[in-house]
C-alpha cells in the first residue's frame, strides 16, 4: 500500500473541534518526527553492513590457514642426538732412532779419528799393531811432510805421539808382512824418494833396497816374498824381494794391485774388528 505524502504547508496542521464560548491556547508545534521506519532503515544497514565485513573477514582468513597449511612443509621431526664419549688423548709414540749398522759405526768414529791427527789421513803409511794402529808420516796441516810417529788406541780412539820416522816423508806406497810396515817412494818435501824401508813398533828404520826412480802415490802390496809397487799413473811397476833387496821391472801386475783400499777404509776396518 503506498501512503502519499501531504503537503509541507499542510504539516503540523491539527484541526481540533471547539467548543462554543471555550478558551482557545496556543500549542507549540510539535517537531517533525521522522516515521519509525526511517530511522531503522539506516541502523539495519549498518548493521548489515557491518556483519557483511566481519563475514568477509573470517572467510579470507579461513581460505589463507587452509592455503597456508597445504603450502607449509611438514615440521621437521625432533631428533634427540645421543653425545659420543669423549675419547682419551692421543699418545704419540715414541720416535726410535733408525738403527745405525755396525759398519756405519765404525767409520764414523774413524772419521773422528782422523779429525784428531795432526796429518792429512791419507797421505800418511799406516800399520796395525794389536789394538793399536800406527800412523807414519803424512802431510801436516801446514802442508808439509813431516817424520812423526802416532798411534791411536783403537778401542778408544785416543791419538798419541810414539816418537820419529828416520826422515820427513808423504805419500809413499805402504804394504805391511808379518808384523812390519814396507814404505817405498814418497816426497821428502825436497826430491822424490827412492827408498824402500822397513819399519816395526820399537824398531828403527832400515834400508831394504832402492827404486830405480822416485815415485809418488804409488800403492804397493804383498803376494808371498815379494813387494809389489805401481805408479799412480800405472806406467812403472816393480816385483821387489825384500829378503834379498832385488828389485826388477814388471809389465804385469797381480790383480791384488786392482783392489786399492784406502786409508780411511783401513782405519775403519780396524775400528770395527777391536769394538767387535
Amino acid at each position: 500500500m503506498l501512503f502519499s505524502r501531504k503537503p509541507h504547508a499542510e504539516r503540523g496542521v491539527l484541526l481540533v473541534p471547539v467548543v462554543p464560548g471555550a478558551v482557545l491556547r496556543s500549542v507549540a508545534l510539535a517537531e517533525e518526527r521522522e516515521p519509525a521506519s526511517q530511522r531503522t532503515l539506516p541502523v539495519a544497514a549498518a548493521l548489515a553492513g557491518g556483519l557483511a565485513l566481519i563475514a568477509g573477514a573470517v572467510l579470507l582468513f579461513a581460505r589463507g590457514s587452509s592455503t597456508q597449511h597445504a603450502s607449509s612443509p611438514p615440521a621437521p621431526a625432533l631428533t634427540v642426538s645421543t653425545p659420543k664419549p669423549i675419547a682419551a688423548p692421543r699418545v704419540a709414540p715414541t720416535l726410535t732412532p733408525p738403527r745405525i749398522s755396525a759398519v756405519e759405526r765404525a767409520k764414523a768414529a774413524a772419521l773422528k779419528v782422523a779429525a784428531r791427527l795432526p796429518v792429512a789421513l791419507e797421505s800418511s803409511a799406516l800399520l796395525r799393531s794389536g789394538s793399536t794402529l800406527y800412523v807414519l808420516g803424512g802431510t801436516t796441516r801446514a802442508g808439509l811432510p813431516t817424520d812423526g810417529i802416532w798411534q791411536v788406541d783403537l778401542q778408544t780412539g785416543r791419538v798419541t805421539s810414539a816418537g820419529t820416522f828416520i826422515e820427513p816423508l808423504t805419500g809413499a806406497a805402504a804394504a805391511a808382512r808379518a808384523g812390519e810396515l814396507y814404505l817405498a817412494g814418497g816426497w821428502t818435501g825436497q826430491k822424490l824418494a827412492t827408498g824402500v824401508l822397513r819399519w816395526s813398533p820399537g824398531h828403527a828404520s832400515a834400508l831394504v833396497t832402492r827404486l830405480p826412480i822416485g815415485l809418488r802415490r804409488a800403492y804397493a802390496a804383498f803376494v808371498g816374498g815379494t813387494l809389489y809397487v805401481v805408479s799412480a799413473e800405472g806406467d812403472h811397476a816393480y816385483a821387489v824381494d825384500v829378503d834379498s833387496g832385488a828389485v826388477s821391472a814388471i809389465t804385469k801386475t797381480p790383480r791384488v794391485l786392482a783392489q786399492r783400499w784406502s786409508n780411511l777404509a783401513t782405519l775403519t776396518a780396524a775400528l770395527g774388528s777391536a769394538s767387535g
